[in-house]
């Protein structure tokens, strides 16, 4: 990962973070409020609600944070180096394959080749 990328991942990991703690403190808000608070406090069920809607709300932006960020590191996470020794080893095995494939082939047709000569000489 180059010095852009870095910095690139670095935003994204640092809000992924800042999600992570609103939700954290928006559901200990309600656990607190919903256990601690008296019942006859007024204002006890709108801020229980209202931190659970911003638990939810951050919930789903998280998520989606997460699984963009994830995907992004997914293809910059390695370094230049290791994504073209990993593009020159899929190269090798597709020649690899495409070599055997040829190979077996050419037998087939040496070995049918003989077959017709001795065919030929047999007959």
């Amino acid at each position: 990962m180059d010095d852009k990328e870095r910095e690139q991942f670095k935003g994204m990991f640092t809000v992924n973070v800042i999600y992570l703690n609103i939700l954290i403190f928006a559901i200990a808000l309600a656990v607190a409020l919903g256990i601690i608070a008296p019942n006859t406090w007024e204002p006890k069920i709108p801020i229980v609600v209202g931190s659970i809607i911003v638990a939810v709300v951050t919930l789903i932006l998280f998520i989606r944070k997460y699984r963009s960020t994830k995907a992004w590191l997914a293809i910059h996470g390695t370094t230049k180096e290791e994504r073209m020794a990993q593009i020159r080893a899929e190269r090798e095995a597709e020649r690899a394959r495409i070599r055997a494939e040829l190979e077996a082939e050419l037998r087939e047709e040496i070995e049918e080749e003989k077959r017709r000569e001795e065919e030929e000489k047999n007959a």
